[in-house]
């Protein structure tokens, strides 16, 4: 089971780098991103950075972001700890989201990540690395992930799925995990304890920002300044 910090963390990386990757690792597409060395680590409690004022509250921050998407070159925003046990309380935020992972409560090797782009799903992959053309790989057309799907019918075809006995256990654990920017604010977004996101800084030059959020509140800006 892959460490999904790591796996959506790789992900930003390769954004700001210009490197093409689908969101699971595929050993015979992966290119590897360069070797960057951490040259500073700042923790702001006080003002603002990036336009985010300490204090703000979650739906704010999000305007930011949003805004940092034209300004500067931000294109995903990682949602931590945005999980549900419910399918059917999730009817109006899947469509919001561009990377969703369906598991146990504990995880397995046949986790399903499924990543979209443009509101169509881009790559279907198990947590083993398995690339899938569809999820379940046998079910019919309305109870199955098909490549190309929309998003606003990922709901009514997960809640299909969740009703068959044989795949019901992966919805124990539905993590809404990379936000689609173009997309409203989800209020359950103010419930996570950070986000985080990447984007280039200069030539060679990038860095992660993680919003940490106390009450659905902005309560300190991490950023991590790289090199490549």
């Amino acid at each position: 089971m892959k460490n999904l910090f790591a796996l959506s963390f790789t992900t930003l990386f390769l954004a700001v780098t210009g490197c093409q990757m689908d969101q699971s690792p595929d050993p015979e597409i992966i290119i590897e991103p360069p070797i960057s060395t951490l040259i500073a680590h700042d923790t702001i409690t006080t003002g603002n950075y990036l336009g985010m004022s300490i204090g703000d509250e979650a739906e704010s921050i999000y305007s930011v972001v949003q805004f940092l998407q034209q300004t500067s070159g931000v294109t995903a925003i990682n949602i931590v700890s945005n999980i549900s046990s419910d399918i059917t309380k999730l009817r109006d935020r899947i469509a919001l989201y561009d990377y969703i992972l369906l598991d146990q409560n504990t995880g397995t090797d046949t986790g399903v990540q499924i990543t979209l782009e443009k509101n169509k799903v881009k790559a279907i992959y198990l947590n083993s690395g398995k690339k899938l053309s569809q999820w379940p790989e046998k079910g019919k057309p309305e109870a199955s992930v098909r490549m190309g799907d929309e998003a606003g019918a990922l709901y009514g075809k997960l809640f299909n799925i969740s009703k068959d006995k044989s795949h019901s256990n992966k919805f124990q654990r539905i993590s809404l995990l990379t936000k689609n920017l173009n997309s409203p604010f989800d209020p359950e977004m103010a419930r996570s304890p950070q986000w985080y996101f990447a984007h280039k800084t200069g030539p060679g030059l990038w860095e992660v920002v993680m919003a940490h959020f106390k009450e659905g509140r902005l309560n300190a800006v991490e950023v991590q300044r790289y090199r490549d």
